[in-house]
């Protein structure tokens, strides 16, 4: 389903889109001297990567959008201190924390969503536990951030919306989208694919919500033929069991990701190679290694195999293994023994495909 998601995000947001979280002045918010008195909005703009510098250091590395480059303008400006209320707007996804019909027990597998999402939901610094209120934590780092560059504050935490005739003080951008996607796939973080489901939903829909999203993302794709009447999106990670998808809808997918470059190159490289990522301790020797980018998939017993595989002989093949079993180790077996027979040339065709 990642897949699926993925190619929504690129199709619909575009491989170069940036997620943007601003720091903004409401109108009536006056600069005196080095102080800044009044209310200042932290307005999101649905970053699943948006971090402090610690989190970012154990976690993300340099695919983290750094809290930090929201107050070092406001230091280089000569601001001193802030005094007024931080409001956190969260306001361009809707207010669900989960994807449709999920249990609360699927917190274990994605953290709670959120337009002003930091730290990807977790508590301080490490991943232990949730925050209580994903928009004052995010408030609460800002104003960490703002004393870590020597700005005071004083005034209150709150959730709220941003005026519209607030005024810029400063804005952190994302990486790419296709920068994302890398970040997303190889270890099939359900949190990003959820809220890459919403961005595209908020972004190219005008509804930040999970089934705006999967609504914009299966109409793409079957405008492209890809997707069938029997294929159907609930949410972006694959975790509810209501998804449905098969194997030939994935062939389909992959292929033209192979045909239509543009959106389709960033598609097949997010994908890990062999040794890599979910694929860690698969398909390590031979042919496939560095020839295959596959995406793994798991739930209830169907273990899936999906991506694009280039033979020795330099002929291309998108393939599919969906596969229903209780031995799913067998399975994965299976779907290895299958890609490394495809890398090795075995059903190549006379003279190339």
């Amino acid at each position: 389903m990642k897949l699926v998601t993925s190619a929504g995000a690129l199709l619909e947001l575009g491989p170069r889109y940036r997620f943007t979280t601003r720091l903004q002045a409401g109108p009536g918010t006056a600069l005196r001297g080095t102080s800044v008195v009044g209310p200042v909005y932290l307005t999101g703009g649905g970053d699943p990567l948006l971090a402090t510098g610690a989190y970012a250091r154990r976690y993300l590395g340099a695919r983290a959008t750094p809290m930090g480059a929201l107050v070092r303008p406001l230091r280089r400006l000569g601001i001193r201190r802030i005094a007024g209320p931080i409001v956190a707007d969260e306001r361009v996804f809707d207010a669900r924390r989960l994807g449709p019909g999920w249990p609360s027990d699927y917190l274990s597998y994605s953290s709670p969503l959120s337009g002003l999402s930091t730290n990807q939901g977790w508590a301080g610094n490490a991943r232990r536990a949730h925050v209580s209120s994903l928009p004052i934590a995010a408030a609460e780092r800002l104003r960490a951030a703002l004393r870590g560059v020597r700005i005071a504050h004083s005034g209150g935490l709150r959730a709220g919306a941003t005026p519209r005739a607030a005024v810029p003080l400063a804005e952190v951008r994302s990486r790419t989208v296709a920068a994302i996607l890398r970040s997303m796939n190889p270890d099939s973080d359900n949190f990003v694919a959820e809220m890459l489901t919403k961005a595209v939903g908020a972004h190219a829909a005008g509804r930040g919500t999970t089934a705006a999203g999967t609504a914009r993302t299966a109409a793409a794709l079957r405008a492209r033929g890809i997707l069938d009447g029997g294929d159907r999106l609930v949410d972006g990670s694959g975790l509810s069991r209501a998804n449905r998808l098969s194997a030939t809808s994935l062939v389909r997918l992959i292929a033209a990701a192979d045909r239509e470059r543009a959106w389709g190159a960033p598609l097949i490289q997010s994908m890990p190679r062999g040794g890599e990522g979910t694929l860690a301790r698969r398909l390590r020797r031979g042919p496939a290694t560095k020839r295959v980018r596959a995406k793994t998939g798991y739930l209830g017993g169907v273990s899936a195999l999906a991506g694009r595989v280039v033979s020795v002989r330099g002929q291309r093949y998108a393939f599919a293994l969906l596969m229903g079993t209780g031995d799913i180790a067998g399975a994965r077996a299976t779907q290895d023994r299958v890609v490394s027979l495809l890398a090795a040339g075995a059903e190549d065709l006379p003279g190339g495909a």
